[in-house]
């Protein structure tokens, strides 16, 4: 019996209209206060809540797959997950190395301070940013490795990760909901990485918008500029940090999986790695938003798969799916068969998993540990 089919779905509704039907009928009987009855009335009301709320559990479960099936359910519970690990095209380490022409975000002059009274304890900073490119003014939000501000490290610069969140979320997703900031410093302090900034953009723009992170046709926003060169030019301007495209990379989740894609592959010169949660390589709009037209220009020039096909830039990602994870596994299983070098792929592929925070979560060291073990600008200096 499917944790998602018809059939057990439709076995707890029932379940749940009998209980409330026997709760009506009984409710009678059971009047009075002896101490039977009270108990017996209580008990009813908490099967039927416990069914109601099971009944919308498993309705929501089945709408969004956060658990695939039974075994990714018992899967959640015991932390056993089959996995497989595949990889393809060229080495991870040589891909990042590669050289590629383009522009990137340059190095600022004199950096101003950082803000005073705007840094949390845990040297998170948010701020609003207008793109001078792309016209579009966001949240930033930025959080400093440890010991950024200390006297010492005045001259040290870091590499950057740039996060993008899933649909909905917020520029805040990754940071407090994934900890990327506390992860990546105990990867860190474990010798796995280099200390690193992390960066999280707006990406909903306007608000509430699932824009894809895609550049729309004249009069819609430009988001991909937005990100891949107004976001990065801030951060340049003003933190420390190194410039060269093996210290930049992009990780994302479901939806933000398919931002961190495209902005790393189609902007090789600025980013030379990502890490890809649940993503997918083809941008998936939802029903009242249409930046461009079907076919054309545009959609083309998000068709990473086509991309990977015809000239696949030189790039690594780190890529995590599931034979059970609707949203993410075609169009990656697509992307695998179509990679080839210069791109170089490292794929963690689930057999069981469905498509939630929680999994994400307890990949994320084993994901930034390939990052410090392949890509030069992460890896852990003396």
């Amino acid at each position: 019996m499917s944790l998602t089919g018809p059939f057990f779905l439709g076995a707890v509704v029932a379940c749940t209209v009998a209980a409330f039907v026997v709760l009506i009928l009984w409710w009678p009987k059971l009047a009075g206060p002896s101490f039977g009855k009270i108990a017996g009335r209580a008990g009813l009301l908490l099967m039927v809540n416990v069914l109601v709320l099971l009944t919308a559990a498993t309705q929501l479960n089945a709408q969004f797959l956060f658990y695939a099936d039974w075994t990714d359910l018992r899967g959640a519970f015991t932390g056993v997950v089959t996995a497989t690990s595949v990889s393809r095209g060229t080495a991870a380490s040589h891909a990042a190395r590669g050289r590629v022409t383009g522009t990137a975000a340059e190095a600022g002059g004199a950096l101003a301070p950082l803000p005073n009274g705007r840094v949390s304890p845990s040297g998170v900073i948010s701020y609003t940013v207008r793109g001078p490119k792309s016209g579009i003014t966001g949240t930033v939000v930025v959080q400093l490795p440890p010991g950024y501000t200390d006297p010492g490290n005045a001259s040290v610069k870091y590499p950057v990760i740039e996060a993008f969140q899933g649909y909905p979320g917020d520029a805040r997703s990754w940071i407090d909901g994934m900890n990327l900031g506390g992860v990546s410093a105990q990867q860190a302090a474990a010798r796995k990485m280099s200390p690193v900034l992390v960066v999280s953009p707006q990406v909903e723009l306007p608000a509430g918008v699932d824009t894809e992170c895609v550049n729309g046709t004249p009069g819609t926003p430009q988001v991909e500029t937005w990100l891949a060169q107004d976001v990065p030019n801030f951060v340049t301007h003003t933190f420390r940090v190194k410039t060269d495209r093996s210290s930049w990379a992009a990780i994302g989740l479901s939806a933000g999986g398919w931002c961190a894609a495209m902005v790393t592959m189609l902007h090789p010169a600025q980013y030379s790695a990502a890490i890809v949660m649940g993503g997918y390589f083809r941008p998936e709009f939802g029903p009242y938003y249409n930046p461009y037209p079907a076919k054309g220009r545009l959609a083309s020039h998000y068709d990473l798969i086509a991309l990977t096909r015809r000239n696949p830039p030189p790039v690594a990602i780190w890529l995590e799916t599931s034979h059970a994870d609707p949203v993410s596994y075609t169009s990656s299983a697509a992307f695998l068969k179509a990679t080839k070098p210069p791109l170089a792929v490292d794929a963690t592929v689930l057999q069981h998993a469905g498509h939630r925070i929680s999994l994400w979560q307890g990949l994320l060291p084993a994901s930034l540990t390939w990052l410090g073990a392949n890509v030069p600008g992460f890896k852990a200096t003396p």
